[in-house]
């Protein structure tokens, strides 16, 4: 069998790093997602599925796992609050979202030092800059209004790998490795 064959056969995975809330800040987001949801229709996203990307790696050879996880391994990055207090929509593609009015610097090194490690490595990233969000709603039929969220406190001690697993009632979500963040750099 040629080389490119065997290469498509090989099983992938669609993957991508994220941060997972615990519970009590899922159901919070969860909530405050219900509100925008009933204020400019759109399908509310599940409570389970309630994440904030880092790096999409999309359809990846289940060989190249490994890979992701030294990348992972690499980051040193204290622990921080994030504090979504936004909601914005995307133009044109009817997606709402929270994120933070203020991002704070170790989330913008983590999803710098990731980057890297994982181009480092031969993965293909998306150009534009990072801008961290949470996506709660999709197809929203208007946009949200320029009222202030409520602001959600979420304590990040970790980022994943997940594997995102479709299904006929949609995306499905299953970790697939986990990395603490660091209190203080090793010396």
């Amino acid at each position: 069998m040629p080389d490119s064959a065997a290469a498509a056969a090989e099983p992938r995975l669609r993957v991508f790093f994220a941060l997972w809330p615990d519970a009590p800040t899922a159901s919070r987001l969860h909530r405050e997602a219900r509100q925008l949801q009933r204020a400019c229709g759109g399908r509310l996203m599940r409570q389970d599925t309630i994440h904030l990307t880092l790096a999409f790696l999309g359809d990846t050879p289940v060989s190249r796992l490994p890979a992701l996880a030294e990348a992972a391994a690499q980051v040193r990055v204290p622990p921080c609050a994030l504090v979504l207090d936004r909601c914005g929509n995307w133009h044109g593609n009817r997606v709402l979202w929270l994120g933070p009015s203020c991002p704070p610097t170790p989330l913008g090194l983590l999803a710098a030092q990731l980057g890297k490690a994982l181009r480092e490595r031969g993965f293909a990233l998306e150009k534009r800059p990072f801008a961290p969000h949470v996506t709660v709603v999709r197809n929203a039929l208007r946009p949200p209004a320029a009222a202030p969220v409520p602001a959600i406190t979420w304590d990040v001690p970790a980022f994943v790998l997940v594997a995102s697993e479709r299904g006929p009632d949609g995306a499905h979500y299953r970790e697939i490795g986990r990395w603490p963040l660091i209190k203080e750099a090793a010396n």
